[in-house]
């Protein structure tokens, strides 16, 4: 059959419309994935870096430290409201939307890897928060990292855990180097590194590192709180950082400072006095 001039220029619209659709398709392709690849970028390394101090919770003892080498499976789960808009563990605002997570025992903030071994997704998330605290369960992921790891619905997942270099997204291991040593001693801006000194004085002590970086992190945090002091003690074979701010000549003074630091996001801090 012939076509007529009336039937050609219906097909060239057909055409068009579908020209048209196809070109508004791969925009909102484009636009989806570029949605998907800001999304799975997690949050900067904002807020108190710590460690944390063992600790209680319904009777068990958790015993918070660096482990750049961790690499665990287990069941993850996720949380989000009640705690939307509630403070983390380490000062932060937690946000269900982020991609971050609560771990018992690793410092924060810190990256890891988290793998769904269901359905092989992965995805960097930061922890900012400590759980969950239920038992068998190694990680508790936001709302929006369980969306993507696509197990919000049924609540739960096993997953592989491994803490990874926030700048490259790899482990230690894939990277082919080790985490950073505590060779070198840091001065960081007009912190002060000494030895260890028996004074008699009161102190407001922040905690002790294995890692004389992250003591210098936490230490640099807070110069304007008052007199930091990193002071390195050797027992035996191993070396600890110790973070302090003082000294202090009354009691009062140094509660005042150690008040100051609780509510910096550092409630483990407490006051010493060097015998």
């Amino acid at each position: 059959m012939r076509s007529t001039p009336s039937s050609r220029g219906r097909v060239r619209l057909f055409l068009s419309l579908i020209g048209l659709l196809t070109f508004l398709g791969a925009c909102a392709e484009t636009n989806i994935a570029a949605t998907v690849i800001k999304e799975l970028a997690p949050p900067p390394p904002t807020g108190t870096y710590k460690v944390g101090s063992p600790y209680e919770i319904n009777g068990v003892w958790y015993y918070p430290e660096e482990n750049p080498y961790y690499d665990e499976e287990g069941i993850a789960s996720w949380y989000g409201d009640p705690f939307h808009g509630r403070q983390t563990a380490n000062g932060e605002i937690y946000d269900m939307n982020e991609l971050t997570a609560a771990h018992k025992t690793l410092p924060m903030p810190v990256y890891v890897r988290v793998t769904n071994l269901e359905n092989g997704r992965s995805l960097i998330l930061k922890v900012n928060d400590r759980g969950p605290f239920v038992s068998g369960r190694i990680i508790d992921v936001s709302r929006r990292a369980a969306q993507l790891l696509d197990f919000q619905l049924q609540g739960i997942a096993r997953v592989r855990v491994q803490v990874v270099d926030y700048e490259t997204g790899l482990t230690y291991a894939e990277q082919g180097t080790v985490p950073p040593a505590d060779e070198e001693l840091l001065i960081v801006q007009n912190v002060e590194l000494t030895e260890i000194q028996i004074s008699g004085e009161r102190f407001v002590q922040i905690g002790a590192y294995g890692d004389a970086d992250n003591a210098h992190v936490v230490s640099d945090a807070l110069t304007d709180v008052g007199p930091v002091q990193v002071h390195r003690v050797v027992s035996g074979s191993s070396t600890l950082y110790r973070v302090r701010l003082g000294p202090y000549a009354s009691e009062q003074d140094a509660e005042v400072a150690r008040r100051a630091v609780e509510i910096r996001g550092y409630p483990e801090a407490v006051i010493v006095v060097d015998p």
